[in-house]
């Protein structure tokens, strides 16, 4: 959804922040830097998808199975896995904030473009 609201922002400018060839021939320094920094942004981009993936999976996987050995340790004769689980339940919902708080940086950042800017002087 990322990248949709990226194109819906910029349109197809979206892909001058992966692929900006706009600088190769007039300054080629600059467009070769620029084409590298292009690259990067890409390596960025993939790889917020797997760091969202490994932490959710991570902490849905670390929940599961601290509450399976409280409640393997325990039995059914203890409130404690009932108490694991609310604390599961809090953790969950800090996750959830983490993860909306993420994604609306990334997606404030997904519709700001890349250069074109004009700085004038004062």
């Amino acid at each position: 959804m990322i990248q949709v609201i990226g194109f819906r922002a910029q349109g197809l400018g979206y892909l001058s922040k992966f692929f900006n060839t706009r600088r190769m021939f007039k300054v080629p320094f600059f467009g070769a830097m620029d084409f590298l920094v292009g690259l990067l942004e890409l390596i960025s981009e993939v790889s917020k998808i797997l760091s969202f993936a490994f932490r959710l999976f991570g902490n849905m996987f670390a929940g599961i199975v601290l509450v399976a050995i409280v409640a393997g340790l325990l039995g059914k004769i203890s409130i404690l896995p009932a108490m694991i689980m609310m604390f599961e339940l809090f953790v969950g919902v800090i996750q959830a904030f983490v993860f909306g708080m993420l994604t609306m940086v990334f997606m404030a950042q997904a519709t700001q473009g890349h250069g074109g800017e004009e700085h004038a002087e004062h």
